[in-house]
């Protein structure tokens, strides 16, 4: 069963009867994805139920619905839970939202009872606007987002006498993670858990820092078994991997994830993300920060002039990709030659590059090796 169907099961029950779940968190991190604006406060004074938003939601529902995936299956849940006895009574405040150009921020705080409350940080899609931010974290530290992760929880926090759960899914994770390491040790004292719903793990100097080693043990990272986002970056090994009803970039769904009773279906990881985990870490090992900021500057920009909107465009528009990338005069050969790898690293993973394709790549790699010399 899936998400829904824990909610069908244990809906009825409040959150002292049936104390908070993991499956509770990924319902949680999912609300962030859905536009508060107009409906919920960004301060704590003004608190609205789940029921009394999600009845407007429901009421105006193609003012809120739109194109992106997460957005769509958010708004599905605080349909589905907005009537239950577990869910439609819990206040929801503290909501911000800030877009710039090359970077989003959005967090909303759901209080569970007197005493609980969980910070939920939205992530991101499968577009690739979306995952041009995951690809940022591998070069970036702090990012602008981070940065307001840690911030939120610092000046909402720090005089409130709660304990507090962070979490998020995807990129969402990742900021519930920073959040934790580097909030004000006044507030990081009221954390008790964080939550990464396949998010993107840390760079090697944060994963070894002290601020990771404080709140290591209540770090819970869930990941699908057919992860990718999930493995991005460093990662301890103690991960929980789950399974999933989709393969590949679909399992980044969390209406995939499969539930059994009150937690989620463990599994073992597929091969499919073992292969790309090494292949990317190994590959990515070779760069520096600087470098790495080039290519995914060039990647992103590449992928915009091809029109590609998703990570499964790759596949279905490898050669055009190609094309594009053979045609940028402004671009510098090594980071061409990065392009290249990283394409090829993913349509090799996957499986379905055939030996054609491979020395179509390394073909014109090497046409613009001579023509440059």
């Amino acid at each position: 069963m899936n998400l829904n169907k824990f909610i069908d099961q244990y809906g009825c029950y409040t959150f002292d009867e049936v104390s908070f779940t993991e499956i509770d968190n990924v319902i949680f991190s999912s609300l962030s994805y859905i536009n508060f604006e107009g409906l919920v406060s960004s301060n704590r004074y003004q608190p609205v139920t789940i029921q009394m938003v999600g009845n407007t939601i429901c009421t105006n529902y193609s003012n809120y619905n739109n194109d992106v995936y997460a957005v769509r299956k958010a708004l599905k849940i605080i349909k589905t839970i907005k009537d239950t006895r577990r869910y439609k009574d819990l206040l929801l405040y503290n909501y911000i939202y800030e877009k710039g150009d090359a970077e989003q921020f959005c967090a909303i705080t759901i209080e569970i009872n007197k005493k609980l409350v969980y910070v939920s940080y939205e992530g991101t899609d499968q577009l690739i606007s979306g995952w041009k931010e995951n690809f940022m974290l591998s070069y970036k530290f702090p990012t602008i987002s981070q940065r307001r992760a840690i911030d939120y929880v610092n000046k909402r926090f720090l005089f409130r006498h709660k304990n507090i759960i962070l979490g998020g899914h995807s990129k969402g994770g990742n900021l519930a993670l920073v959040a934790g390491m580097y909030a004000n040790f006044l507030v990081r004292e009221k954390i008790i858990q964080i939550y990464s719903n396949d998010g993107p793990g840390l760079l090697n100097k944060q994963l070894h820092s002290k601020q990771y080693q404080m709140i290591k043990n209540k770090y819970v990272h869930l990941i699908p078994n057919y992860s990718i986002v999930g493995l991005l970056l460093e990662n301890d090994s103690d991960y929980q991997i789950i399974k999933s009803m989709k393969k590949n970039v679909y399992a980044h769904d969390f209406m995939s994830w499969v539930v059994s009773d009150k937690c989620f279906l463990r599994a073992d990881l597929s091969s499919f993300s073992k292969s790309l985990d090494l292949e990317l870490s190994k590959w990515l090992d070779q760069y520096n920060d600087s470098v790495r900021e080039k290519f995914v500057l060039s990647l992103f920009g590449i992928f915009e002039k091809a029109k590609i909107n998703s990570l499964l465009d790759i596949k279905e528009h490898k050669l055009l990709i190609l094309d594009v990338l053979k045609t940028s005069r402004d671009l510098d050969q090594d980071i061409k030659s990065m392009i290249r790898e990283f394409i090829f690293i993913v349509l090799n993973v996957y499986k379905n590059v055939s030996v054609e394709e491979v020395k179509l790549i390394f073909k014109l790699n090497k046409k613009e090796k001579d023509i440059n010399e």
